[in-house]
C-alpha cells in the first residue's frame, strides 16, 4: 500500500520536527514538501524551540573575506557561499526574521541561510560612512521601512526606505548627533546622544512625529558610556554599557524600560527571564522558557567588533563566557544573525 507522507496529521509532524536538535535537520524537515513546512511554521500559532532560534554569529575573515555561521550550541562553524556578485565588505544589522544588511558597493538585505538578496537604494554620495541598518518588519511586508544610520559631515544622520523606493529619505535635522536606532511598534526610537534625550518617529503616516523621552542624567560622556536601543517583549529598552577607563571592555550594563506615559527610562533588573543578545549593531530578545541548560535568562549576551565579548549576568552583576568563542582566531569579525525558518 502506498503511503502519502505529505498526507500526515500535522500535529504529529509538529510533534517530530520539535524533536530536533540541529537547525540544519530543522530547514531541511521543512523543504519536504508545503504540508511539512505549513506544519512546523503554523501561521502564529507554532512556537520553534528556543535551540532552533538562537542566534548564530556571522564570522568574516579579514583575510581571506571568507564567510562562516558559527552556532554556540553546536560550537561548530557552517562555511557560507555568498553569491558571486556580492563581495560585502561590512555588515550593518539582523533582525528576528533571520535577514542581514550589508554594504559594498551596493546595500541590499541577504538571507545568509540560502542567499536570497533583496537590493536597496543606492548609497548616497554624501554618506561618509553607514554604521547600522534596521527595519520595521519582514521585507515582504509592503509596509516594511528600512532605516540607515549614517556619518555624514561629521554628525551621524538617520537615513529611510522602502522597499522598492528609488532613494533614501533624511529624518528630520533637528537631531543633533544620533548613536543608536531601533523599531518597536512600527515607531522607529532614536538616541539623540549630545541632546541627551530618545526621541520616537512614526514614520509611517509619511511625517516625522517626535516624542522627546526624558534624559538620563550622567551618559553623555561617550569615553565611560555607550547606549544600546533594543526591542523588548513589551516596549523599547536602553542598554547602557559602562566602559573600562582608556580600555575598550565592558565593565558593566544597566538597563531600562520605557515607561510610555510618564515618557521617561525606569531601571529594571529583569528580562522577563528573557535574553538580550547585544552587538556591534544588532540587537535582539529571546525569551530563555525552553529551559536549555546552556541558557539562562536575565542576561545580555554580548559581542562587538574589538572582540569584547561575554554575557552580563543582571540579577547579580557578574560575567561569564560565550561557549567557546574566545577560540575563534582574532582576525575573525564576529555579528549576531538569527536563523531563518525554512
Amino acid at each position: 500500500m502506498e503511503v502519502d507522507w505529505s498526507d500526515l496529521p500535522e500535529d504529529m509532524l509538529y510533534s517530530i520536527a520539535m524533536r530536533m536538535d540541529h537547525l540544519s535537520d530543522y530547514v531541511r524537515f521543512g523543504a519536504v514538501c508545503k504540508s511539512w513546512r505549513s506544519a512546523i511554521i503554523g501561521g502564529n500559532t507554532r512556537t520553534t524551540p528556543l535551540h532552533l532560534r538562537f542566534p548564530f554569529l556571522l564570522l568574516s575573515d579579514n583575510f581571506t573575506e571568507d564567510h562562516a555561521l558559527y552556532s554556540p550550541l553546536e560550537r561548530k562553524l557552517h562555511p557560507i557561499r555568498l553569491p558571486n556578485r556580492l563581495r560585502p565588505t561590512r555588515f550593518l544589522g539582523s533582525s528576528s526574521d533571520g535577514w542581514v544588511c550589508m554594504i559594498d558597493d551596493n546595500l541590499y538585505l541577504l538571507n545568509p541561510f540560502s542567499g536570497a538578496v533583496v537590493f536597496l537604494p543606492p548609497p548616497r554620495t554624501s554618506f561618509d560612512f553607514v554604521f547600522k541598518a534596521v527595519w520595521s518588519a519582514a521585507k515582504t511586508d509592503p509596509n516594511c521601512i528600512i532605516a540607515l544610520l549614517c556619518e555624514m559631515y561629521d554628525r551621524n544622520m538617520v537615513y529611510y526606505c522602502r522597499p522598492g523606493d528609488a532613494r533614501w529619505t533624511a529624518l528630520s535635522s533637528s537631531l543633533e548627533f544620533v548613536n543608536d536606532v531601533v523599531f518597536f511598534n512600527e515607531n522607529l526610537y532614536v538616541v539623540d546622544w549630545e541632546a541627551g534625550r530618545v526621541v520616537a518617529m512614526d514614520l509611517h503616516q509619511g511625517t516625522t512625529t517626535m516624542m522627546a523621552v526624558e534624559a538620563l542624567d550622567g551618559f553623555l560622556d561617550w569615553m565611560d558610556h555607550y547606549m544600546h536601543l533594543a526591542a523588548g517583549p513589551s516596549g523599547p529598552l536602553l542598554v547602557v554599557r559602562h566602559m573600562k577607563k582608556n580600555v575598550f571592555e565592558t565593565e558593566r550594563f544597566e538597563l531600562f524600560e520605557l515607561d510610555g506615559t510618564l515618557k521617561k527610562w525606569v531601571e529594571t533588573k529583569s528580562l522577563d527571564e528573557g535574553m538580550l543578545f547585544l552587538g556591534w549593531n544588532t540587537s535582539i530578545w529571546l525569551s530563555s522558557s525552553s529551559g536549555l541548560k546552556e541558557c539562562k535568562g536575565n542576561s545580555i549576551y554580548f559581542i562587538d567588533m574589538n572582540k569584547d565579548l561575554g554575557i552580563f549576568y543582571l540579577e547579580d552583576g557578574s560575567f561569564g563566557s560565550i561557549w567557546g568563542l574566545d577560540e575563534k582566531p582574532l582576525y575573525y569579525n564576529c555579528e549576531l544573525v538569527v536563523p531563518i525558518l525554512p
